[in-house]
């Protein structure tokens, strides 16, 4: 495949992205080289040190059927996940670890629901206000240091918050899955929770 191709000059440590508008539309390949789509979208993080950048990768048709179970949504990954990249994108993962870490049980509450059923879901406070979107992990060596939420646009306007920014979202705060996620925190405790991540007024 092509993905064998890219970028060999660079060898095999993780890069730091800089720029991460410019990988959007290039083609994404796991650590052995088979394809997994194309990066559609970006996010900033709250550290752009670590975790750097979100990105949301469009799986082929194959891709998705094999390993995610035919999802329609963005596979999340962020820079740490990013060995290489030049004209194509290369993962220090390979293609069986994103789809473990995709089916992997959140413990939300007094249950547990896949990853892949909590992406993308609209997440509310106590008082049932729009906080934002459920998207992303960050973990080490298999283990789970933080899911993300995607932060609704008119707190990042009243917050100060980056716009197109994801903040931590702890899991044991989430006290029901539906249609959407409920938290059992109000949007001033997230903001003081957030303030310990994030330097924002």
């Amino acid at each position: 495949m092509a993905c064998y191709m890219l970028c060999q000059k660079l060898g095999e440590m993780e890069m730091k992205v800089n720029n991460p508008h410019e990988l959007v539309g290039k083609e994404v390949c796991d650590t052995n080289g088979s394809t997994i789509g194309t990066v559609d979208k970006y996010w900033n993080s709250w550290n752009t040190e670590y975790p750097g950048y979100f990105f949301g990768i469009r799986p082929t048709e194959n891709t998705k059927d094999t390993w995610f179970r035919g999802t329609d949504k963005l596979i999340p990954v962020y820079s740490d996940y990013i060995r290489e990249w030049g004209d194509h994108i290369t993962l220090n993962k390979t293609m069986e670890e994103l789809g473990r870490f995709w089916n992997k049980a959140v413990p939300c509450g007094t249950t547990t629901y896949p990853t892949d059923q909590l992406v993308d879901k609209p997440i509310y406070d106590k008082n049932h206000s729009r906080v934002g979107t459920f998207y992303g992990w960050v973990e080490s060596d298999g283990t789970y240091k933080q899911y993300g939420c995607f932060v609704d646009p008119f707190l990042c306007d009243t917050w100060n918050v980056p716009f197109n920014t994801i903040m931590p979202m702890p899991t044991n705060y989430i006290t029901d899955v539906k249609d959407t996620i409920k938290l059992d925190k109000t949007l001033d405790e997230l903001k003081q929770y957030w303030h310990k991540h994030y330097d924002f007024k």
